[in-house]
């Protein structure tokens, strides 16, 4: 009996260690879901839709608003000393 080719179709946007997303589809459902990591934990969530070009486009919009500026993940604190404005 030959075996099927399964589509294992999947996209990834953003930067390594940054803001990596990756959008698939649910094997069991065909949903598309969307994965990331933030703080060590791989996170996911269900578009609930199984439209290819919505959700690549959600995964980059995603991608871009979850970028953090700063490399190590804590923001830059600025204090002003006596006189000096920020």
């Amino acid at each position: 009996m030959a075996r099927t080719k399964r589509s294992r179709r999947s996209y990834g946007a953003g930067e390594w260690g940054r803001n990596r997303v990756r959008v698939f589809p649910d094997p069991k459902t065909g949903l598309y879901q969307m994965e990331w990591r933030e703080n060590g934990r791989r996170l996911t969530r269900s578009l609930k839709h199984r439209d290819w070009r919505r959700a690549k486009r959600q995964t980059d919009e995603f991608a871009a608003g979850f970028a953090k500026p700063e490399p190590n993940g804590h923001k830059e604190i600025r204090v002003a000393h006596a006189g000096e404005a920020l």
